[in-house]
């Protein structure tokens, strides 16, 4: 169990960056503005998940295994159409 809790860590810590990362070449391209407010603001819905298990919201569950990495991958395939 702690070896799971500690994957999540360095998931998530992975996640959070990459968003991080990502949401700042947005906002340094020049592309529409659409565009550009999508992005941004799917990034920072991403951002809530890693957020909401850190400060104990909610807790991590079979779902979130399952659809979190579903929704990067989208967010990956949206932000690589530009």
């Amino acid at each position: 169990m702690v070896a799971l809790r500690f994957l999540l860590i360095v998931f998530n810590v992975a996640v959070v960056t990459f968003l991080i990362y990502r949401i700042f070449a947005v906002v340094n391209q020049p592309i529409e503005r659409s565009k550009k407010m999508l992005i941004i603001t799917g990034g920072c819905l991403l951002l809530l998940a890693p957020f909401g298990m850190f400060f104990g919201i909610f807790g991590a569950s079979p779902q979130y295994f399952v659809v979190y990495p579903v929704a990067i991958a989208l967010f990956l395939y949206l932000t690589k159409q530009l």
